[in-house]
């Protein structure tokens, strides 16, 4: 995208005093990103609004001119945000069918927009404040899922079942101690987005096409009026810089990624092999042919969504790769991949509640199956080093008590206390408690273990991450200066903090 023709042109481009001959139809439509950026709309009337007051407190707009930009761009904005306005027409991109609609508003004043303004620095500081919105979006939805395990986990206290390594049973656990990573690791990805929010967004307007404007405009104070922490300190880094939109991109794939581990637990559990849990019929669905079949469909499309957010990112780093300074129109295409990343991560969080809702569990199938697979194995090896016995040495020694156990065609809790003591002397029938797997869970009380006690601390804590995510957005939720003022009708006032 480059700059120059007036916004009274019939073909509403923003350049092209140079050109005589149109341009190809096929290369108008090859090129157009209206289809795509119009999501841009509201964000890039906001930044115009800060744009141009801060011409005006500069005195590079005169007051009888900003009076009309601002109240013409504070009317669309308005209308924008009341889904009034539609945008259609054969503009090149968003930014050509404000300014052409700003003209048919208030007329030539709306010349005088896109003074000391590039579509360079004007479409990254568009993308920036749409892509920071979708963020908080982002962190809201992840908080409200994980709340939703963390709550799930609450009844599951005493609930036990094998936690796995090797998809083959390993220790007994609880299910909440289990729900409760997954809760870990969407509060992880609340807080890398929060944090990305918060720190990866500095304004790019003044920096024009790569190097500034010689009017005496104020970057910081453009960055102020958005509520943004400040100007880049670069301009030719500032209109190039795509980092910002990588890094939205891969903490959409990394919390793809979790949630596509606890939907493959939900396919699992949700088999007759497992048998662990149920789902309802609102979240599966059915097949064609075979109508007994009730097919867990919806998490195997969030698992399979996460391949596509990946993808995104990769797509991304390949566009970005080797790019030299300062812009080319090889940046359009960051965008429908970004918004395809953002929009499958909203997506699924959409859709993960409703499948948690309509997961039912099964207690019983889960106590089942700690009654094979030697699941106290380990207790056995601790309850020797207990004797006295060095941890190799103990280790040995229940493995042969699991032989001794598949041999007989028994679990370890029911292997007689002749054959275990055949296996070592030490062993006295106090072992029994040992090896009983919700004994095991109990005796696993340190910080972070599944004993109830420390689980019931977990929930505490989860409940006080969750708090803290939830203030965090009811600050950055408020809006920024430059939005007050202009839902107050303050947009030529006096002062403006």
């Amino acid at each position: 995208m480059t700059e120059g023709r007036d916004a009274r042109d019939g073909s509403s481009k923003l350049w092209g005093g140079r050109f005589q001959g149109g341009v190809d139809p096929r290369i108008d439509r090859f090129t157009s990103a209206l289809g795509f950026d119009r999501r841009l709309l509201r964000h890039d009337l906001i930044a115009s609004l800060a744009h141009s007051r801060m011409l005006y407190e500069r005195s590079v707009l005169g007051r009888e001119d900003a009076a009309a930009i601002l109240g013409g761009l504070g009317v669309l904005l308005a209308e924008a945000e009341r889904g009034s306005l539609d945008v259609d027409g054969q503009d090149e991109d968003i930014h050509s069918w404000i300014e052409r609609r700003l003209y048919e508003r208030i007329g030539d004043p709306a010349l005088s927009v896109h003074t000391a303004r590039s579509r360079n620095d004007q479409t990254a500081i568009a993308l920036r404040l749409y892509v920071r919105e979708a963020l908080r979006d982002l962190v809201r939805g992840t908080v409200a899922f994980a709340a939703a395990l963390r709550d799930t986990a609450g009844a599951h206290l005493e609930t036990w079942l094998p936690g796995y390594t090797h998809l083959q049973r390993g220790q007994p656990v609880s299910l909440a101690h289990h729900l409760l990573a997954h809760f870990w690791a969407l509060e992880a990805d609340a807080r890398r987005v929060a944090a990305l929010h918060d720190g990866g967004f500095r304004s790019p307007l003044g920096a024009g096409a790569l190097a500034g404007s010689p009017y005496p405009i104020d970057p910081a104070r453009s960055a102020a009026l958005l509520g943004l922490p400040g100007a880049y300190p670069n301009s030719m880094l500032a209109v190039a810089d795509r980092d910002y939109v990588a890094e939205a991109a891969f903490a959409c794939a990394l919390l793809m990624s979790h949630l596509a581990r606890w939907a493959a637990e939900v396919v699992l559990w949700t088999s007759s092999e497992f048998g662990f849990a149920a789902l309802d019929d609102s979240v599966a669905k059915g097949s064609s042919l075979m109508p007994q079949k009730r097919n867990p469909e919806p998490a195997e499309i969030l698992r399979g969504k996460s391949a596509r957010v990946a993808g995104d990112v990769g797509a991304l780093l390949m566009l970005l790769h080797g790019l030299p300074l300062t812009y080319m129109s090889d940046l359009q295409e960051d965008k429908e991949t970004l918004f395809d990343a953002l929009d499958t991560a909203a997506a699924a969080l959409e859709a993960a509640p409703a499948i948690l809702a309509g997961l039912h569990f099964r207690p019983e199938r889960m106590r089942a199956a700690l009654d094979a697979g030697f699941l106290t194995a380990t207790d056995l090896a601790d309850y020797l080093v207990a004797k006295g016995v060095p941890f190799r040495s103990a280790h040995h020694h229940a493995g042969q008590a699991v032989q001794a156990a598949e041999r007989l065609g028994v679990d370890l809790a029911a292997l007689p206390l002749e054959e275990l003591r055949a296996i070592h002397g030490e062993i006295e029938p106090d072992v029994y408690d040992w090896l009983r797997p919700e004994t095991a869970v109990r005796r696993r009380a340190h910080a972070g273990a599944p004993a109830p006690e420390r689980v019931r601390e977990q929930l505490g804590e989860a409940s006080a991450a969750a708090a803290r995510l939830e203030r965090w957005l009811d600050a950055a939720s408020a809006p920024p200066p430059i939005v007050r003022a202009q839902r107050e009708g303050r947009l030529l006032a006096e002062t403006l903090t």
